[in-house]
């Protein structure tokens, strides 16, 4: 019977106890670190993130510790999930050791040792120093990647522990004679530097390093928390705390509340400690800023800035809000104390939280100069909040889930309903929504006009329609995309559909101004809206608009409008899958098709509106940018009304994107869309005709 595969743990060491108590110590510091990190995130307002345990226990499984939104970026992706795995099996391969070193387990031999813990740990344990010098050269040579010097620390340690456990595992080779070497290559080739040294050199090498590599494991896990590193935490609970509301549905204002004194936020402290959270979870990928609109044409806007520089306010103003919270709580648990000593019948009255106590607070000069600051204006710039379209692409590629729109609208919420400051061109649109119902500020009385000689009912007229059809303030008021809603009529008409409109008492869904801050004019047109659909019984409603979408099927449930909504291009495709609308009369050649943000990153629906092309007889042709990594084409966040400036247009470059296809056609199925698409191509002096999908199934004029 041959010699079970075996080595001796821990060889040539003596008093590796000491190793436990070292733990401990570094482990307590990198705890006050967290703590301190804790405290700062805490002072947010509360905000409920442990509903829904088991779905969110699913998607940290498979975003967190499965990895698969890293590895969704192919080269630094996956770099990381090799470093990620690698780490993984050498934490696995220490515990083992330590377990028959300190347990006399019987688990360093065998196959165990051959296959795992020699040569699996020696391949993962190059793959680790592979990535780690991966990681410095490209944290050292892109510039855009705003590394710290903290990020090179990190990097440099673990690259450091990496080879100093090859170097290690090269002189107990050399000298033990190991037998089994052959099944370490990677600690073998090291062994061969030690060939020409006597026993006691090796030795007294091994003892020394192994000791020095201990202290920098320790010194790494002490500083663990307060580095970068800290998103192997952050990370996974980041995932686990995302946001499983509806896409895009923000925090509900009631306006009829009489005690609510103010709106959005005007201060770090009103935003949620998921919020602040999320300050901390960014690791500055870069992911969020590379698909950025707004940053990719040269607007004043970085969607990982804005989260590092929310931060960077953080660690400023958190510790003098947490103290002052921390007073306030103390001074009212001493009053509820007194009361209840004295036996007072009345409830004591609730004193002023932290907030309140800013302007009375004992605070240092600088201290004060902190408090003061505004949000907006001395951390975040007025122009970076205003350039933000709202797409949502930062929040599909963030690997650690930190919500970046929604901060941006509850900014511009606050500066609008509580500051009066926006871009002046956004006031007569929310004029003209207060006052008409539409953002052209068109009367009120014409929005039906679109449909004259098309034979279409209101819904007063025919009040037993399946559908409603809504074809907003675009597909009424917009000369181009009124030809949207004729076509889509002729085919709703076609396919013996039973749907009819609300006319004039229709008004604008409210999304822009809602998405621009101004809560106020939102309540008011989907309360009106609401009540309107309410009052027909309305229950299923056909939409062309994506923005009319978001607001009618995830927006109006907040106010108690709960309506079944389905945008045009579902519809459609169902229509001719069922039979009830002809496919292609003739070729329409090659069709690129631009994604919506709203219906493809909003709403998820990427294939409906490619199937009606194809449907159309058109061949369909990607951009580079498609699907859930579409550009946006600037219409989004009530950017339609608002003039860009600064920057590159960025209509311009995505049509300069399409272009690059060489499309017989441009379609989409977004009025907004619609517009900025069409403009696009007419400055980049191309013939290329854009059409709403609608019109390409309807035979439209090409």
């Amino acid at each position: 019977m041959g010699e079970v595969p075996a080595r001796e743990v821990l060889w040539n060491i003596t008093g590796h106890w000491l190793i436990y108590p070292c733990f401990v110590a570094a482990l307590a510091v990198a705890v006050v670190f967290f703590v301190r990190r804790w405290r700062l995130w805490k002072i947010g307002e509360p905000e409920n993130r442990s509903d829904r345990r088991a779905e969110r226990l699913r998607g940290a499984v498979r975003d967190a510790l499965l990895q698969v939104k890293v590895a969704e970026r192919r080269g630094p992706g996956l770099v990381h999930v090799a470093m990620y795995v690698a780490m993984i099996i050498l934490l696995i391969a220490t515990a083992t050791v330590a377990a028959q070193a300190d347990l006399g387990l019987p688990l360093v031999q065998g196959d165990f040792y051959l296959y795992f813990l020699s040569l699996t740990v020696d391949l993962a344990g190059a793959a680790f120093c592979i990535a780690m010098v991966a990681c410095i050269v490209r944290r050292i040579a892109n510039r855009a990647l705003d590394t710290k010097p903290g990020d090179i620390v990190v990097l440099g340690l673990l690259l450091a522990i990496g080879v100093t456990g090859f170097v290690l595992e090269g002189l107990r080779i050399a000298g033990t004679g190991d037998p089994w070497s052959a099944w370490s290559p990677v600690g073998s080739l090291f062994a061969g530097l030690f060939a020409s040294w006597d026993q006691g050199q090796i030795e007294l090498a091994h003892r020394v390093l192994w000791w020095f590599h201990m202290a920098l494991a320790f010194g790494l896990i002490a500083y663990w928390t307060y580095s970068k590193l800290v998103h192997v935490l952050l990370v996974p609970a980041g995932v686990y705390w995302r946001d499983l509301k509806p896409k895009g549905e923000l925090p509900f204002i009631d306006m009829e509340d009489e005690g609510l004194l103010s709106f959005g936020c005007g201060r770090l402290e009103e935003l949620t400690w998921k919020d602040l959270f999320d300050t901390q979870a960014c690791v500055r990928c870069n992911r969020c800023q590379d698909l950025c609109p707004a940053f990719a044409t040269g607007k004043p806007l970085s969607p990982k800035s804005f989260i590092q520089d929310l931060g960077a306010e953080l660690e400023q103003r958190g510790p003098i809000i947490y103290r002052l919270q921390k007073e306030a709580a103390a001074q009212e648990r001493n009053a509820a104390d007194a009361a209840e000593s004295e036996k007072a019948s009345k409830a004591v009255p609730a004193l002023p939280k932290a907030e309140a106590l800013l302007e009375n607070a004992d605070l240092t000069d600088a201290e004060r100069a902190i408090i003061d600051r505004p949000l907006v204006g001395a951390v975040i710039a007025p122009e970076t909040l205003w350039a933000c379209t709202t797409c949502g692409a930062c929040m599909e590629a963030c690997p650690a889930f930190v919500e970046h729109v929604p901060k941006v609208v509850k900014m511009r919420t606050y500066q609008v309903s509580m500051e009066s400051a926006f871009p002046p061109e956004a006031q007569a649109t929310f004029r003209n929504l207060e006052n008409n119902g539409n953002p052209w500020g068109l009367g009120w009385q014409t929005r039906s006009k679109w449909a004259e000689g098309l034979d279409v009912p209101t819904i007063a007229e025919a009040p037993d329609a399946e559908y409603l059809y809504w074809p907003g303030c675009s597909g009424a008021f917009d000369a181009r995309n009124r030809k949207v809603s004729a076509a889509l009529v002729s085919l709703l008409a076609e396919a013996g559909v039973s749907f009819a409109i609300l006319g004039n008492e229709e008004k604008c869904c409210g999304d822009a101004a809602r998405r621009m801050g101004n809560e106020f004019v939102y309540f008011m047109l989907a309360s009106e809206n609401i009540a309107t659909l309410q009052a027909y019984g309305v229950k299923k409603i056909i939409v062309q608009c994506p923005h009319c979408y978001q607001a009618l099927a995830r927006d109006y449930p907040q106010l108690g409008g709960h309506f079944e909504v389905i945008h045009h291009s579902e519809l459609l495709a169902r229509l001719v899958r069922e039979g009830r609308l002809p496919r292609a009369r003739e070729e329409l050649g090659r069709v690129c098709f631009h994604d919506s943000c709203y219906l493809g990153r909003y709403q998820d629906v990427y294939e409906a509106p490619r199937a009606v092309v194809r449907a159309a007889g058109g061949s369909v042709v990607e951009m580079g940018r498609n699907r859930r990594a579409s550009f946006c084409c600037g219409a989004g966040g009530g950017r339609m009304w608002l003039e860009e400036s600064a920057g590159a247009r960025i209509n311009e470059a995505r049509c300069a994107q399409a272009l690059d296809t060489d499309p017989d056609l441009l379609a989409t199925s977004c009025p907004f869309c619609l517009t900025m698409l069409a403009d696009g191509m007419v400055s980049a002096d191309s013939d290329v005709p854009v059409r709403d999908i609608a019109e390409l199934l309807a035979g439209a004029e090409k």
